[in-house]
């Protein structure tokens, strides 16, 4: 009966720890969100590149990129504002990035970069 018991506690919570992971710097269960384990993951959430820095020419340096992509009408953090004025809609907002989004992609395309995607 002991040992039963013994077995009835100690079984489950082996079970339990032996789906564990440690990543990260983490205990990572089976419930954990994936972006909590993974290094990448948790970096590129963490700190995500600002759109312009998706844009890519070989051979170019970051002071060249960035003088580029300022002359575009982006700002010097690889981000961008929108047009549109302070207090606008959510969807007057969304139209102006995107406006802006394509009027950048123009420029930087004109210069001979390319989108390099999202990932």
């Amino acid at each position: 009966m002991r040992c039963s018991l013994k077995l009835g506690i100690v079984l489950p919570f082996s079970l339990l720890f032996a789906a564990c992971t440690i990543g990260n710097g983490r205990i990572c269960g089976p419930q954990t969100p994936a972006v909590y384990c993974d290094r990448e993951a948790y970096e590129r959430l963490m700190h995500p590149k600002g759109y312009g820095e998706y844009w890519v020419k070989d051979g170019m340096t970051v002071e060249n990129w960035r003088q580029d992509w300022v002359a575009c009408g982006g700002m010097a953090d690889g981000g961008y504002g929108t047009d549109a004025p302070s207090g606008s809609s959510s969807a007057v907002l969304s139209a102006s990035a995107s406006q802006k989004r394509e009027k950048l992609g123009g420029c930087t395309s004109s210069k001979g970069y390319h989108f390099s995607g999202w990932n």
